[in-house]
């Protein structure tokens, strides 16, 4: 990486852009969303230096996280998935803007226990916990739930969530495969929901064209694009895009911002730092950048 602004890791090679798709179907009964964020996930991997397992993880959170930005109306809605567990990974968090930005970190990515196939699950790793999705509207409050983790698979979690907290009948699916030498062969996701007025046969017809091709991951080898996993899904029903939004891993820090959230640390605490520390190091968790400040810096900041 060349500087922090420099997002794209993978940008000397051929790629697509990143994009989540809306569309309904069954008469307006249906909403559902779809997305590829192969080029996203690259570049988390890149700046985290992911495990296969972390990867797929935060991958499938940062699948989830594009697509709720989606559900609201608000252009300044920013979707944070906060994921808290006992086991080796620890969590992980995933932010979703509508402006089209993706970012995210594990909490842990240095455990040994996960082996060389990243399709061996994340749920141990994870383990017991919650799952805590804030959306932030630009109002003066953000909104919040949390659930009890079901599998820490992400995708059956979503899609608990929804059913039972906010009483949305949803289909959640989440795929990740990587290649060999690390790069992303497969990052989609999907999420299907039954409005007022849909039919009981309608989702058992849906979830039965899931079934036949068995993940979301299988869907996106058969289809090999958004619009394409959407079609196979509901294609029987009048499938209708109405909004397409390209998607990038982009993080956004600042000295101006790091420096708040030392200041954040309070008083008491700072002043105990600076007198150990001639310059205070501070590291993004979501870019991996590092901040220096001198602390007669920190300490004429505490002053005024």
């Amino acid at each position: 990486v060349k500087g922090k602004k420099e997002y794209s890791l993978f940008a000397g090679r051929n790629r697509m852009s990143d994009r989540i798709i809306r569309a309904s179907a069954y008469e307006d009964t249906v909403r559902a969303f779809a997305v590829d964020i192969r080029n996203t996930l690259d570049d988390a991997i890149g700046f985290h230096d992911l495990n296969p397992l972390s990867a797929t993880a935060l991958g499938r959170a940062l699948a989830g996280a594009a697509m709720i930005s989606e559900m609201g109306k608000s252009d300044e809605a920013v979707i944070t998935i906060k994921i808290k567990g006992k086991g080796p990974m620890g969590g992980l968090v995933a932010v979703a803007s509508r402006n089209g930005t993706l970012k995210g970190y594990v909490v842990n990515n240095n455990y040994e226990d996960y082996g060389d196939d990243a399709q061996l699950g994340v749920g141990p790793l994870i383990g017991e916990g919650t799952l805590t999705i804030v959306r932030d509207l630009g109002l003066k409050e953000p909104y919040s739930g949390t659930i009890p983790l079901q599998s820490g698979e992400i995708g059956d979690d979503l899609a608990y969530y929804f059913t039972y907290s906010e009483q949305v009948p949803s289909l959640v699916a989440l795929g990740v495969k990587l290649n060999p030498d690390a790069t992303t062969r497969i990052a989609a996701g999907l999420i299907v929901q039954l409005m007022p007025g849909a039919r009981d046969e309608v989702i058992s017809e849906i979830e039965g064209r899931l079934f036949e091709a068995g993940s979301a991951s299988a869907i996106f080898e058969k289809t090999g694009s958004p619009e394409g996993m959407l079609e196979y899904l509901l294609g029987n029903g009048g499938l209708s895009i109405t909004s397409s939004r390209e998607t990038e891993y982009k993080c956004g820090c600042s000295r101006e911002g790091m420096i708040r959230g030392v200041l954040s640390l309070g008083r008491d605490e700072l002043n105990e730092i600076i007198n150990e520390q001639e310059v205070v190091e501070a590291v993004c968790h979501f870019c991996e950048t590092k901040y220096r400040f001198r602390s007669s810096e920190i300490k004429k900041l505490i002053t005024n």
